[in-house]
């Protein structure tokens, strides 16, 4: 046991010292002598560019090599961990993040879950030698411009010929590989295949790049379009078998719907951080400074709601290792409610700023900047429609599914330990992922399983906010209870009955109820009593109580005494430099 426990202690700290080695490497963004300070990225920001010197330090820093799996060169083991190194570049410039980072890993997700062995190899030796890829994926039908913007590989001797366009793409122009998911009549109905061929530059005839797409976010990425005429493409060029690409999109999207939003939890940290900021800088008697109720209210309404993401971003990033069937609906409740609890945070949190909330340069121009980023990462092919389909499509299924685990020491042992260690941000110790698992369908829903014995757990607990926790948590699991009811109801209708639009409101609830599943089993399992902000009720009494609140404004209130708790966090952190998440991961040192 001791020698499990050293070894996961020894992960932990390699990927703490990584995290430290690019953070101190990019510098505080609020010295001006840090050449990768406030200042440049606005500037770059202003010129629609990157920031040049940030883009030399990550190749110095070989971030691709995040995106590459272990066993093929990379460090690319936990996708945890991989969201929790992005956050530090996207906390600097989401633009950033997504064109140097992003892009390129949801390109070569694509080519570890289903490309031959030297397809992965030959990616890999691109990506570690500092290449860059991007990913046109399938539009679903609850998506974006499903009919008009897509691709078509009609078979011919030797290969295959692309048509078609693609109206976005970020990286197109300067990409060194693409993944393209094309229309192939031959193989059935509306079937899909994947390509994998070189950029642009390299690809031959029959690809024109479109002009640039200017974006009110994420200035600095340079989105483009693709257009395809009779491009010739081998039989060699298959990713997976022909017809098998909306299967390969399936496997691929549980893990890029929940790594993405997870990395751009360090967009939001940014202007929490620029409020706390500039609510120190006002003078008591300012209705935005600290002595304002106000004030105080959403600085910690903002904290309590980023460590509510982080809870959910943990168990969906760690579910596609231990639970792989359940990772799709996870990813999915990530995908559609992160954006929403985000893009509200920073408005309430423009509140306080009032007309700083707007400038563009100066000690809070990264304010505006994360306002105007953080809507634009939540776009894309598997966005808040899609999410939101995938979701209805599990409430169907939900009155069928298997009962959930016995506690551990029972014969669902397994299973059971498995949902714990969900909820732990350090624990290191997960299997590989399966790709061919991921798309087949749950055999049950081991968080709304874990509630009630979570919830038992609440009412035995002891401490100050141990009361407020515990009826947070029992209107959560009433919340559950008339779910599952509504979902029974959901299952009778007959068949061939269209479904109500009353089943989207259904799954918001769903979202909400699995956010403080999260929240409750990261309090339960995912530290120790009495080492920490997470081991404490406080948190989670305020995180439970802005999740029911959002279910039914009148069932709890949150404890006012849990609120100047918090706000004594939220201030700890800024002054120490440290993270606004699960982790207060030192940053800018």
């Amino acid at each position: 046991m001791t020698t499990v426990v050293n070894r996961a202690e020894a992960a932990e700290r390699a990927v703490q010292e990584r995290i430290a080695r690019l953070e101190h490497d990019l510098g505080d963004l609020d010295d001006p002598g840090n050449p990768l300070g406030a200042d440049h990225f606005l500037a770059a920001d202003g010129r629609q560019r990157l920031l040049p010197a940030a883009e030399r330090l990550l190749d110095d820093f070989g971030l691709n090599a995040e995106f590459v799996p272990s066993e093929l060169g990379g460090r690319l083991d936990r996708l945890d961990v991989l969201a929790r190194v992005l956050r530090a570049v996207f906390r600097r410039d989401a633009a950033l993040g997504l064109a140097h980072g992003m892009t390129s890993y949801l390109a070569a997700a694509t080519v570890w879950a289903d490309g031959t062995g030297q397809q992965r190899r030959q990616t890999a030796e691109l990506l570690l030698s500092g290449g860059r890829m991007a990913g046109a994926y399938p539009e679903p039908a609850p998506g974006n411009d499903f009919l008009h913007n897509r691709l078509t590989a009609v078979r011919e001797p030797g290969g295959y010929r692309l048509d078609g366009r693609k109206e976005a793409l970020n990286n197109a122009a300067r990409v060194d590989s693409l993944v393209v998911f094309a229309h192939t009549p031959e193989a059935g109905g509306d079937a899909q295949t994947a390509f994998l061929l070189p950029g642009p530059g390299a690809a031959g005839p029959g690809i024109t790049v479109l002009p640039r797409r200017r974006t009110s976010g994420i200035r600095g990425c340079v989105v483009q379009g693709l257009e395809f005429t009779g491009h010739r493409l081998g039989a060699e060029r298959l990713l997976g078998p022909e017809g098998g690409g909306g299967l390969l999109a399936e496997r691929v999207f549980p893990i890029t719907r929940s790594t993405g939003p997870s990395m751009a939890l360090g967009c939001a940290d940014t202007a929490l951080r620029t409020t706390v900021a500039f609510a120190r800088a006002h003078r008591s008697r300012s209705r935005a400074s600290l002595h304002s109720a106000r004030t105080r209210f959403a600085l910690v309404d903002a904290f309590t709601d980023l460590l509510v993401c982080d809870c959910l971003s943990l168990v969906a990033t760690r579910a596609a290792h231990l639970l792989p069937r359940e990772s799709r609906t996870l990813s999915a409740v990530v995908k559609y409610l992160l954006p929403t609890i985000l893009t509200e945070m920073v408005y309430d949190l423009s509140i306080v700023l009032g007309a700083e909330s707007y400038a563009t340069t100066g000690s809070y121009g990264l304010f505006q900047k994360a306002a105007r980023d953080l809507p634009m990462i939540g776009l894309g092919s598997a966005g808040t429609a899609a999410s939101r389909s995938a979701i209805v499509e599990h409430l169907l299924r939900l009155p069928e599914l298997a009962a959930p685990p016995e506690p551990a020491g029972s014969a669902g042992a397994p299973l059971a330990e498995a949902c714990a260690r969900l909820f732990r941000p350090h624990d290191p110790d997960l299997p590989p992922l399966r790709p061919e698992e991921l798309a087949l369908p749950a055999g049950g829903d081991s968080l709304l399983g874990s509630l009630p014995a979570t919830v038992r757990r609440v009412r035995a607990a002891h401490g100050e906010f141990a009361g407020a926790l515990g009826e947070a948590a029992d209107a959560l699991d009433t919340e559950l209870r008339l779910l599952r009811e509504d979902c029974a109801r959901l299952a009778e209708r007959p068949p061939g009955q269209d479904l109500s639009p009353r089943v989207y409101a259904l799954a918001d609830r769903y979202a909400l109820i699995v956010a403080g599943a999260a929240c409750l089993g990261v309090w339960r399992h995912g530290a120790p009593r009495g080492s920490g902000l997470l081991a404490e009720p406080a948190w989670a009494a305020l995180a439970l109580s802005r999740i029911v609140g959002r279910l039914d404004r009148t069932a709890v209130r949150a404890p006012e005494s849990g609120t100047e708790h918090l706000l004594a966090e939220v201030l700890d952190r800024f002054d120490d430099a440290r993270s606004y998440d699960l982790y207060a991961t030192p940053i800018g040192r």
